[in-house]
């Protein structure tokens, strides 16, 4: 009786040691995200983005705009405005490296909206009234190590949208 009991504790035993080694492993890693891909996907719903009329961001506005974010040394970065125009529209897309710098980068954001959108003391560094509503319609959407500011004026949830779609 003392063997059976011995053998089926023992089994019982291994059987858990098996069971937990293999959840380790089955974890499921972050899904990869082409974020050009994502906004190529926005671009066909804002049809009106085509032919140049959201430029990249040059790299002396990005670090004006959101001090730091290029020193995060991301993944992929696509940072897009008009040149010039008389609607709210900037899209940053953002894949960190590490949950740290996506947390860092989610506050760099951020701080983006509150500086346009502005409050009691300063005003908005969107000056004009509908542009600063605007502003504070924007987001910042986050899915892990993935980010997303999305300031756009008629097409604010479908962009939210397609960038959460991208990771079901």
């Amino acid at each position: 009786m003392k063997k059976w009991m011995t053998l089926t504790l023992a089994l019982c035993s291994l059987l858990a040691l098996t069971a937990c080694g293999s959840s380790g492993g089955s974890q499921t890693e972050p899904k990869n995200v082409d974020l050009t891909e994502v906004y190529a996907s926005m671009e066909e719903v804002c049809d009106w983005w085509a032919d140049g009329y959201m430029e990249d961001i040059p790299e002396e506005m990005l670090e004006l705009y959101y001090p730091g974010l290029g020193a995060l040394e991301p993944r992929q970065l696509i940072a897009r405005t008009p040149l010039m125009s008389g609607v709210v529209n900037e899209v940053v897309l953002i894949e960190c490296k590490s949950e740290k710098d996506a947390d860092e980068a989610q506050e760099i954001l951020q701080a983006r909206i509150d500086y346009q959108v502005g409050d009691d003391t300063n005003p908005g560094g969107a000056w004009y009234p509908e542009s600063i509503e605007q502003w504070k319609q924007t987001t910042v959407q986050r899915q892990g190590r993935y980010l997303a500011l999305l300031a756009v004026a008629d097409t604010q949830s479908q962009l939210e949208d397609i960038f959460n779609q991208a990771f079901a």
